[in-house]
Parts: structure tokens; sequence; C-alpha cells
């Protein structure tokens, strides 16, 4: 099956399909798929609810699973199963994946037989049949038919299968001192975003010198720790201002951590490229 102009998924933008809710005895069951999407950090200590997939197609992010670490470029993709915590975000610049999320019935079961119940960074060898499936499955959601739910079913088991075909994991990072220093440093911006911090407190979570944290973040992560900061609250205003479209920018600038609305409003355009009521209304 081939995308047309009238199916094509706008890039960047999330789908949220929900079929495990909707259809509980469907044996495999589309949750989520995005295209092309402008990934942000990601910091989920219980995990989700279903099974991802998220597939690198430009740049490179960093994946941490406890007090290991992954490194994610194009060709790459993170297998993270329901109920794993885990952290991923951008080795620096933009970084572009295809994820997809699925539930199911027999979800558990067909991952264990395939071998695909192991979270982790693998390499793929043939990407770009999987890249197709991704496309084939958006297209078919997209045309919203009566019964896509169980083409989508069928669809997903058959990327399952290649999937399992096509991966080895990847070489992990070591597991040293550095990486659960910034494991919690991570961790702790997550907690603290919305809250007026900045390096010295950051660095005392730690333990450590601002000069060294800022040394061992950048070297790890290809960004700054000031620039992990923004891309945290940037990313949790985007959740609020889909979620909740009644609230103010002024509001969301604060419970995102902002001095102020008009400082809010500055680095989302500079970094999105349109004004947070822009995005709210998907412009």
């Amino acid at each position: 099956m081939r995308r047309t102009e009238n199916e094509d998924i706008t890039p960047n933008r999330l789908n949220f399909a929900g079929h495990s809710k909707k259809y509980p005895t469907l044996p495999l069951a589309l949750d989520g798929f995005g295209l092309r999407h402008h990934q942000e950090p990601i910091d989920r200590p219980r995990g989700m609810d279903f099974w991802q997939w998220i597939q690198c197609l430009e740049g490179r992010g960093t994946l941490f699973l406890g007090d290991t670490s992954y490194t994610v470029t194009p060709g790459c993709g993170m297998l993270i199963p329901p109920g794993c915590g885990h952290i991923y975000q951008s080795c620096g610049g933009s970084w572009y994946v295809n994820f997809l999320c699925c539930g199911g019935a027999l979800i558990t079961e067909i991952t264990r037989q395939l071998g695909l119940a192991a979270a982790g960074a693998y390499q793929l060898s043939r990407p770009e049949r999987i890249l197709q499936y991704e496309e084939e499955i958006a297209a078919i959601y997209r045309q919203n038919d009566m019964g896509c739910h169980l083409e989508l079913s069928k669809l997903l088991y058959q990327l399952l299968t290649d999937l399992s075909q096509d991966i080895r994991l990847s070489q992990a990072g070591q597991s040293a001192p550095q990486n659960k220093k910034l494991h919690q440093v991570i961790c702790y911006i997550q907690e603290h975003y919305s809250e007026n911090i900045g390096l010295p407190e950051i660095a005392a979570s730690a333990g450590l010198s601002r000069e060294y944290l800022c040394q061992i973040f950048k070297k790890h992560t290809g960004s700054t720790l000031l620039e992990h900061l923004t891309e945290t609250r940037l990313s949790e205003a985007k959740v609020l201002l889909l979620a909740h479209p009644e609230k103010t920018i002024g509001e969301v600038a604060r419970l995102c951590g902002f001095d102020s609305p008009s400082y809010f409003c500055y680095v989302f355009k500079k970094n999105e490229h349109m004004t947070p009521r822009q995005f709210a209304q998907g412009r």
C-alpha cells in the first residue's frame, strides 16, 4: 500500500489510537504512532502501559535504561516493553524519529515468542522495511474505515515478525559512575523543572561541581545542562498546550518554570518556529 497526498501525516504531530481499550479482545492493537517526530527529552521512571518501538530517522539520541546507556543513530531503534522505566533525549541538535505504540490481549506472549521482550537499542539490517510498515499503518489509520482496527492488527503482526528477524542488540555504553550521575541529574530536572532552578541547584543535587557536571553532561549527551532544562520545560509546555487548551499562556509558562510569559513565547518560537498558541491550534 502506498501513501497518497491526501493520506499524508503531518510531521511532529502525535496520533493516539487507543485501540487496546476500544477493542480489548484484539491480539495486537495500535495505541499510537508518529512519523518524523521531532523528539523531545523523555523521562518515564515507571514506563508506559504499552509496547514501544522508536526508530531513529535523523540525528543522534541517548537511551538510558537504569545505569546503562545506548547511543541511537539512524538505522537504529529503541525497544521498550510495558512498565520499563526509561529516559531518552537528543545528543544535541534536532533528533527525528518514527514511533509506534501497541498493546493487545496477546502482545506480551507474541513479543516474548519473537524475542522482542528485552528493552534496549537495536541495530536494523533493513530499516527501510520497518519504515514502510509504519507508513502503511499511518495510511490505514487515517482512512478511518470500518474494520481498520482489524487490518492494523494484522499489519502489526507482520511488522513484529519482520522486526524480530532484522534486529540485533546495540552495544551498550559502560555502566560508569558518570552515567549514574547523569541519570540522577536528568531525574532531578524532570522532578523540579517547574521550579526556579539553575546550574547551582542541579550540580548540588548530584554532589558535583558545576564545572565538572557541565563537562561530563556535554560530553555524554551533546547538550549543555541549560539546553536540556529548556528542552524539558518546552516538552512539558507542549503537553499542557495540547491537553489543556483552556489554560492561558501565562499559566503554562508558570507551570513549566519560565520567568515570564513573554520569555516563554520567545523561547518557544525560537525552538518550535511557531508561537505557543499556534502550536496548540495545530498550525
